[in-house]
């Protein structure tokens, strides 16, 4: 009986995750860095005003050299400033199946 119950709270669990990550494949705007996070370090600030100037210019009036040149720089910039940790949905659902296997 207890593996039944099991059974169907893993179903549900599954079922209502599916349907919410196909609600959440839309697309989302970027949120903008507050204030608070850009004023944290001069040098983020400085990457962050360096990649708006970036997105900002003309790229149609460039030779690919030079559009190659700012892509890498872009890439540069970004993994200079960091990202965050990222869970995939597979990786959440791994997680949730242990939980349910230990408790």
């Amino acid at each position: 009986m207890k593996k039944a119950t099991r059974f169907c709270l893993a179903f549900c669990l599954f079922a209502v995750l599916g349907l919410s990550s196909l609600q959440a494949s839309t697309i989302v705007p970027a949120i903008p860095l507050s204030t608070e996070q850009t004023n944290a370090n001069p040098r983020t600030q400085e990457l962050t005003q360096r990649l708006e100037q970036i997105r900002a210019t003309d790229k149609s009036q460039m030779s690919a050299s030079e559009r190659k040149a700012l892509r890498k720089e872009t890439r540069q910039i970004k993994k200079a400033l960091g990202g965050g940790v990222y869970i995939s949905a597979g990786a959440i659902i791994v997680i949730l199946i242990i939980l349910l296997l230990v408790l």
